[in-house]
């Protein structure tokens, strides 16, 4: 068997790597916030390291700060306008993380999920973490579970599936969402980008979208990244190469597979990764509806991506 899982014990929560024994790639999955905070292949007789990941020496300290990165984005992604929504003529506040006037990356991004399960067999490395939300924020008062599943595949392929339980005997809103960063073992400047989609949302000088859906064909052939300051989302369709990150040595390719019908794509300004997220709805739907999901009392919503990289 050419896989395996190891398990390193932090301050208070753990961190799983998934192992290809035969190609020495391996994934490393944090339990708090179910992230994937290194993803390292051998490319051209070394080791890259492929994800821009958080420095955990210090804990969690500066996760926030840092950019969210890896983090998982529920049961709201990217921005809700001044941390306020309207559902069911009831009006919430958010409680949690605010950046300026707007709540942002929603509630979970710091939970501590439970291993429900591990295993190995030829095909892969599997990992299932899952995390039961009590409705502790007041801004979102209704009890979902959360349950993640991380697997590595042969030829560096990396699957990440979130299965989304409603607890409650009552209809709840709800979106998704992951915030990783990626690099090829380069600055971003040097990196180009090809991105099929059916649109970009406009968005207006706070970084929220004002509805209006734009033609977009700047990345419709691999287009040099350079000096472009990208906070973007567009409208994809799933079963495509969606996205494709590529220099000269590398390819990444990101494809959504189930229920991840937008991808937001943003560049940091330190210039060493690019964040290319999943979304399940548009930033700010909880207010304009785009994408937004009304889950049914015990109704399961499943959403799933995947990642690939190749050596050219």
């Amino acid at each position: 068997m050419s896989f395996e899982i190891q398990i390193a014990s932090l301050s208070h929560f753990e961190l799983v790597r998934l192992r290809d024994t035969s190609t020495k790639t391996f994934i490393e999955i944090a339990t708090k916030g179910a992230l994937l905070n290194s993803w390292q292949v051998m490319g051209h007789s070394k080791s890259i390291e492929i994800v821009e990941g958080n420095d955990f020496s210090k804990g969690w300290v500066d996760f926030e700060t840092g950019g969210f990165r890896g983090g998982k984005m529920s049961p709201f992604s990217c921005r809700i306008e001044n941390g306020q929504y309207t559902f069911e003529d009831k009006t919430y506040t958010i409680e949690k993380f605010y950046h300026e006037k707007h709540a942002l990356h929603g509630i979970l991004y710091d939970a501590l999920f439970s291993i429900e399960s591990s295993k190995t067999d030829d095909q892969g490395a599997y990992l299932h973490l899952k995390y039961h939300y009590e409705a502790t924020d007041k801004g979102f008062p209704f009890a979902y579970t959360v349950l993640i599943k991380w697997h590595l595949h042969k030829n560096n392929v990396v699957t990440a599936e979130t299965i989304i339980t409603n607890l409650s005997d009552s209809t709840i809103p709800m979106m998704d969402g992951w915030h990783p960063y990626f690099k090829l073992d380069a600055s971003v400047n040097d990196t180009f980008i090809k991105l099929k989609t059916n649109g970009k949302i406009e968005y207006n000088e706070m970084l929220l979208p004002t509805g209006k859906i734009m033609d977009e064909n700047e990345f419709a052939i691999s287009k040099k990244i350079g000096s472009l300051d990208l906070d973007n989302c567009y409208l994809v369709d799933a079963l495509e190469n969606t996205c494709v990150l590529e220099n000269e040595k590398y390819q990444l390719i990101v494809q959504p597979l189930m229920n991840y019908p937008y991808l937001q794509l943003y560049t940091p300004a330190d210039r060493k990764s690019i964040a290319i997220e999943n979304l399940s709805g548009i930033p700010n739907c909880f207010n304009n509806k785009i994408g937004l999901q009304l889950m049914k009392p015990h109704q399961n919503l499943v959403l799933k991506t995947s990642y690939q990289f190749i050596i050219k």
